[in-house]
């Protein structure tokens, strides 16, 4: 099963994304802390992948991000409401966008967001929740 970390400082997102990604067949986990967020993925290899606020008051998901990236590299799905955060003129969001964006390992959600798209970029990042699932559903069909 596809396990998801997702760190935000909203609880009220993570409950949005836990509803909507458990429903899917995903394994979600998830923290408002970002420290605990680096110690979950510090302590344990089954996360798939990462889902990062990026606006966050202590620590921010640029810098989670970097933090993360010198001890594991998993994929990551930034999600923020703020468009101007992967500024072009910025040097290290053109460095990961040539670094991880362009390798498929990164990608962007914009809130808001239709829950398609959500589910898109996962199935991007890491793919359905459980492909058996899906071809044992359409073998009976």
């Amino acid at each position: 099963m596809i396990k998801i970390l997702s760190i935000d400082d909203e609880a009220e997102i993570l409950k949005c994304f836990n509803d909507a990604l458990t429903m899917e067949g995903y394994s979600f986990e998830s923290t408002t802390d970002p420290e605990e967020g680096l110690r979950l993925l510090r302590e344990r290899d089954d996360f798939d992948l990462v889902m990062l606020d990026v606006k966050m008051p202590v620590k921010n998901g640029f810098e989670i991000y970097q933090e993360m990236r010198t001890f594991r590299e998993l994929p990551v799905l930034f999600v923020t409401a703020y468009p101007n955060s992967f500024d072009p003129q910025k040097d290290d969001v053109v460095k990961m966008w040539e670094e991880q964006f362009m390798d498929g390992t990164t990608d962007i959600l914009y809130k808001p967001f239709e829950l398609d798209t959500l589910y898109n970029k996962v199935i991007g990042l890491v793919g359905p929740a459980d492909e058996s699932a899906s071809d044992s559903t359409s073998e009976q069909s």
